[in-house]
């Protein structure tokens, strides 16, 4: 059974004010490591499962093959992550991480355990990990839509014709139900 279009628009407006909100605390928080923005956060996150080629990384992180590779080499430089040959084709690299990028998420992974512990301290334990639960399944259902084409309803066009600043409306509103 699909969800109501009222539930879908209030998590689609809630699930962007959440992800500005974030976006935001982002900007403003203290750097880990030296050498690491957080936008690289999600490759050595997705490097616990073990070395990958970095065109498979920028899959599982979302982004292109040359913002990864370059992200990879500035991880690379400063020691976090190792370059290691890959075991199907010996003429091909994979990236893997570093003792030291281990003990960096692992820092980054209970730092952040603290900090959501702090944001949801009102929350009951059962109702954290049923939005545990929720948030998993949305992810997973968000992932699948990824190589849906969005088939958008036919609806009536927006008219921008009346709403441009330089332009007053002069239609009568009987003209506007025309």
């Amino acid at each position: 059974m699909a969800i109501s279009l009222d539930t879908a628009t209030r998590l689609n407006i809630e699930l962007v004010r959440v992800m500005k909100l974030f976006h935001s605390m982002r900007q403003h928080a203290p750097k880990v490591h030296p050498g690491v923005e957080p936008a690289s956060y999600p490759i050595l996150f997705n490097l616990i499962a073990g070395p990958q080629r970095v065109s498979l990384l920028a899959e599982h992180v979302y982004s292109d093959v040359s913002t990864v590779s370059r992200q990879v080499t500035t991880l690379v430089s400063h020691g976090l992550l190792d370059k290691v040959s890959d075991p199907q084709d010996g003429r091909a690299c994979m990236v893997s991480l570093s003792p030291e990028g281990a003990e960096l998420v692992d820092h980054l992974k209970a730092v952040r355990g603290q900090w959501f512990r702090q944001v949801l301290q009102d929350w009951q334990p059962e109702d954290a990990a049923a939005f545990c639960d929720h948030l998993e399944h949305f992810g997973r259902s968000f992932a699948m839509s990824k190589g849906t084409p969005f088939e958008a309803p036919t609806v009536v066009p927006f008219d921008t014709s009346s709403s441009t600043p330089s332009q007053t409306p002069t239609t009568t509103p009987a003209k506007v139900a025309q």
